[in-house]
């Protein structure tokens, strides 16, 4: 892995571009909502080229970066507001606050509109939105341990209960004894195959408690690029969590 300077306008300057070579066909460039910006090239591509390349795509990098700090998405969420962001199975997601006499929360493309008789009480506001990504996100993760539940199911592995809450140290956890998953709230922000990732690695431990290599064998036979999907996750959502 390389690391090369790109002078950029203010307020950015000088940043870091991350060059991976790797066995693919085409040059990727990549800005990550973090201010990553990362370039994956096949291997033989000249550095000349690259720099030319970066130097090109200059003023794009910029817009991108100006993107994500403009609606710059908490993490997790303190307060909730007109005009702030939010990501949800990895969109840029733009909340729009109204008035109006009766709650109501719901998602249109790249918005999601909250009504509520008390707009301007960020505590109403924020315990309503929170009851809604609840319900939301365990809607969204119920159905893909339904999809992925199979992979278990014919060795004899009952389905397990899903309950999803706020964690601080992982994105899932399972308990096999309770024949239960637990899938962290914040995971709802993640790309869809990240979500897989963690449904997938939270079902095989109900086969093998620990990460050996049986562990590591049955995860990678069902979804060979996990460790792709687990870059993504550390990279483009909450760091210090996961596996």
């Amino acid at each position: 892995m390389e690391i090369q300077k790109l002078c950029l306008a203010r307020p950015f300057y000088d940043i870091e571009v991350i060059i991976e070579r790797k066995k693919v066909k085409n040059i990727r460039l990549r800005v990550y909502p973090n201010g990553v910006v990362k370039l994956s090239a096949p291997f033989g591509v000249a550095d000349e080229w690259i720099n030319d390349y970066l130097k090109s795509k200059t003023k794009w990098i910029e817009k991108s970066l100006h993107y994500f700090h403009d609606t710059r998405a908490s993490e997790f969420e303190t307060s909730i507001r007109s005009g702030v962001s939010t990501r949800i199975l990895g969109r840029q997601i733009r909340i729009i606050v109204n008035e109006a006499k009766t709650y109501k929360i719901e998602q249109k493309e790249g918005y999601v509109y909250i009504q509520s008789p008390v707009a301007g009480d960020g505590q109403a506001l924020q315990k309503q939105f929170e009851r809604w990504w609840q319900k939301q996100s365990k809607s969204y993760f119920l159905a893909v341990v339904d999809r992925l539940y199979p992979v278990i199911a014919k060795h004899g592995i009952g389905k397990p209960a899903l309950q999803v809450r706020k964690m601080k140290t992982r994105w899932g956890s399972c308990s096999k004894k309770h024949g239960k998953i637990n899938l962290n709230y914040y995971l709802y922000k993640a790309a869809p195959p990240c979500v897989d990732y963690v449904v997938l690695h939270e079902l095989t431990h109900f086969l093998y408690a620990g990460h050996n290599k049986d562990f590591y064998e049955f995860l990678t036979v069902h979804m060979p690029d996990w460790k792709e999907r687990k870059r993504m996750l550390d990279h483009e959502i909450v760091r210090g969590l996961g596996y």
